[in-house]
């Protein structure tokens, strides 16, 4: 891991996700800001390979974890060990943001590759399967 001082992030935006990559450099872990609009999120998924903690800064989300859902506020903590089902949405009037960590290291290309899908994105989203299974995630149901 390389030391560096920087204000300028790559941003990717896909399905009413806008994902700052927090630290683009080699680490042992991926750190993501990311708005979410109201209404949308991460549909139920299970990523076979990363462990994650999300931290909620802004907003109401509903996140499900295994077989629990729960509405957070901002300060909430959500650990998801690889291997278990969970997704989130925004349930608030205004845009949530949360911070998720990830190891080892390799989510940011998930959303580097989302954010590649060529518009308009809706009539590409067979594409979505593929791009999920290059990146070790497999979409199991819909937004909680």
């Amino acid at each position: 891991m390389q030391s560096v001082i920087t204000t300028k992030f790559e941003t990717t935006e896909f399905a009413g996700l806008t994902t700052k990559i927090i630290n683009p450099q080699e680490s042992p872990f991926t750190v993501l800001d990311m708005t979410i609009k109201p209404g949308f999120g991460a549909p139920a998924h299970i990523s076979e390979e990363e462990d994650k903690l999300f931290v909620l800064l802004e907003g109401q989300v509903k996140y499900l974890v295994g077989d629990q859902t729960e509405v957070a506020g901002p300060g909430s903590r959500i650990l998801v060990p690889r291997g278990v089902v969970h997704g989130f949405t925004n349930e608030g009037p205004a845009d949530a943001r949360h911070i998720l960590v990830s190891t080892p290291r390799r989510h940011e290309e998930f959303f580097r590759d989302l954010h590649r899908i060529p518009e308009p994105r809706e009539q590409h989203m067979d594409m979505l399967p593929t791009i999920a299974a290059r990146n070790g995630q497999r979409i199991v149901g819909p937004l909680p």
